[in-house]
């Protein structure tokens, strides 16, 4: 009798849970899976990038849906002195290059990033109805380290 119980508990557990949210399952905030596969990925990411980065992935949309789909790398993108954008793979070269073309004035800023937009969960709004969403650059700032001259070095934050 108790080992239906539990079995009877544990089927009925899943349903009670996707019933609170509209959207689906893996959409919906709160999810009890979310922070095992949020460590999961930042752990997996870990092996190969800087902490820096690693830690964006705590800024976006807190849903499974998120995690499952968020890219297994990160990119950079490079703001030209007239306003062109060229976004690349990150890497310790490519963000060194970045780097120095910022401190020299060939560009304006570098922003490093998991994913240029935000990720919607369960009523969240669109990336570009987000205070943080800019157009210009294509990006929601939020999400992003954004690398500018100060001084005669660059700040990354």
């Amino acid at each position: 009798m108790r080992l239906i119980l539990i079995v009877f508990l544990l089927l009925l557990s899943p349903l009670a849970y996707s019933q609170t949210c509209s959207c689906g399952p893996d959409f919906c905030q709160g999810d009890p899976r979310y922070p095992q596969l949020l460590a999961n990925k930042k752990a997996s990411l870990s092996v190969n990038y800087p902490s820096d980065l690693v830690a964006l992935l705590d800024r976006d949309g807190a849903c499974v849906a998120r995690v499952e789909q968020a890219p297994d790398g990160f990119s950079l993108m490079t703001v030209s002195s007239d306003g062109s954008k060229l976004t690349i793979t990150w890497d310790d070269d490519n963000e060194r290059i970045s780097r120095q073309q910022v401190t020299e004035g060939v560009a304006r800023a570098y922003y490093k990033f998991n994913t240029a937009r935000r990720f919607s969960c369960c009523n969240d709004p669109n990336y570009d109805a987000r205070p943080d969403w800019d157009a210009n650059l294509g990006i929601n700032t939020g999400i992003a380290i954004a690398c500018k001259k100060s001084g005669s070095g660059v700040i990354c934050q």
